[in-house]
């Protein structure tokens, strides 16, 4: 088995922080010597936000992290795969935060939509929501049961919501 770090380009690291998808098949080939079962530590500008296996073209994801976490390993490395040796991937691993218990959410979109009837809003809530896509809509997000500390998301990270900005 080897480790890799793959650094993926700002806009498919954007992708993959609006969606939640199962794995990333990243720009261009394989590296050579990689195979299936190898273990990946996936990063972007802002450092390591997931940890993943090969499988085929793809690697699927195993665990993604909260925030990107700043790594020496990914500290100024440029877009593509860097293979990794098997002590910096245990220090890679050994530096990323301890994985949280999962909980329960609230996300809510709302906003006011003008039309005829029911079914006219909703067909144009959903041409709208598709229209502006996770780059441009925000989604506000709490704890279940405590909502009064929700906090508005933009492509998976934090937004300020200030008119202003």
């Amino acid at each position: 088995m080897r480790y890799w770090l793959l650094v993926l380009h700002e806009d498919e690291y954007a992708e993959q922080q609006a969606y939640e998808v199962e794995s990333v098949e990243p720009e261009g080939a394989r590296p050579e010597g990689a195979a299936d079962g190898d273990e990946v530590a996936l990063a972007g500008p802002e450092g390591v936000f997931a940890l993943g296996e090969l499988v085929g073209p793809a690697v699927v994801y195993r665990r993604r992290l909260e925030e990107p976490e700043k790594t020496d390993e990914s500290a100024g490395v440029e877009a593509g795969w860097t293979q990794l040796m098997p002590d910096a991937w245990e220090d890679l691993v050994r530096s990323l935060p301890t994985p949280e218990r999962r909980s329960d959410w609230l996300v809510t979109l709302s906003m006011p939509i003008e039309a005829v009837d029911k079914a006219e809003a909703v067909r144009l809530f959903w041409s709208y929501i598709r229209s502006l896509g996770p780059k441009e809509l925000p989604t506000f997000v709490s704890p279940y049961g405590r909502e009064i500390e929700g906090t508005a998301f933009l492509l998976g990270a934090e937004h300020e919501q200030d008119p202003e900005e």
